[in-house]
Order: structure tokens, then C-alpha cells, then sequence
């Protein structure tokens, strides 16, 4: 077996199962709207639904579910060619790869089962000094998407897959420079 197999297959586990038991805590535990406080004036467990995809988009279409199935298809189509194309070793690759396979089935999920994503992490800056803080360094927003696992392990596995993908550009400007 590749190295790169046990990588891809424990973290797209790892991460569809967290995103699963989150989203069915949050429908079990929470009232869409309600929120606990983790940590006060900046985050928070709040049950949302999202029709849309990121910041609603599409929320209102009426065929959007079809485009979401097909973006789907096409991902998922996208993350096994580009899984087998990996050399055996490229362990964070796979890595990548499955926390994206992961976000994506997550999603999928939910829309499957409920023609929405359900949403819970909430980021905002409530009060000084977050508030302070996002406006000067964050141009002023001071309430975030709200957002959930699936979605987290789409943008670790993105950030993974370019950061390997910079450093073996750096690495080959490297060798050409090398006399």
C-alpha cells in the first residue's frame, strides 16, 4: 500500500466523520439561531442553515441544488484524478486531497439530506479589543460567515496542496539556479 493512501483515507475520514457528528450535535442541541459563547465577543456555536453555497451565493436559485451536485461531481472527479497522479510519497498531498474529498462529501451531504448546510462556527469581534483590532487590521468587518467543518477542511486542504505546490516551485528555481 502507498504511503499516500493511508494519509488520504484517514484524513478525509477524520474529517467528513467530525463534520457529520458537529453538524448532528448543533441540529440536536440548538434552535437555528440559538448560540452558546465559547469564547465571549469573538466565538461562538451558532446553529445556521445555508441553502447557498460560501456567503449565500445562489441562496435563492431555484435549480441550485442541481448546480451543487454537478460542482460536486466535478470535484470529486477532480480530487481522484489529481490523487492518482501523486507519486506514493507525497504524504501531504494526499493529506490535502482528503481533507478536500472530505469538505466536499460533507456538503453533499447535507444538501442530499436536507437541501441545506447546516452552519456553526461563528467568528465576530463583539467588543474592544477584537473590535478594535478587526477594524484596523481587518478592514473593519466585524462579523465573519458563519461557517462549519466541511468548510474548514476545504480551505486546509486547498492551503496544504498550495503550500506544497510553492515550495516545489521554490525548490526547482532553486536547482536551476544552481550552478
Amino acid at each position: 500500500m502507498a504511503p499516500k493512501l493511508p494519509i488520504f483515507f484517514s484524513a478525509a475520514t477524520v474529517f467528513y466523520v467530525l463534520d457529520q457528528w458537529t453538524k448532528w450535535w448543533v441540529r440536536q442541541n440548538l434552535a437555528e439561531g440559538e448560540t452558546i459563547s465559547v469564547l465571549p465577543d469573538f466565538l461562538a456555536i451558532t446553529h445556521a442553515t445555508n441553502k447557498g453555497a460560501a456567503f449565500s451565493f445562489l441562496n435563492d436559485f431555484e435549480y441550485r441544488l442541481y448546480v451543487f451536485y454537478a460542482f460536486t461531481a466535478v470535484a470529486l472527479f477532480v480530487i481522484v484524478q489529481s490523487y492518482r497522479q501523486l507519486a506514493p510519497g507525497e504524504r501531504l498531498q494526499g493529506f490535502a486531497l482528503g481533507a478536500i474529498l472530505a469538505g466536499a462529501l460533507g456538503n453533499f451531504t447535507d444538501r442530499l439530506m436536507a437541501g441545506q448546510v447546516t452552519d456553526m462556527v461563528k467568528v465576530y469581534a463583539g467588543a474592544d479589543p477584537w473590535r478594535a483590532w478587526a477594524r484596523e487590521y481587518l478592514g473593519g468587518r466585524t462579523v465573519y460567515p458563519i461557517w462549519n467543518v466541511a468548510d474548514a477542511a476545504i480551505v486546509v486542504g486547498v492551503a496544504a496542496f498550495a503550500l506544497v505546490y510553492l515550495l516545489e516551485v521554490r525548490q526547482r528555481k532553486a536547482e536551476a539556479a544552481a550552478p
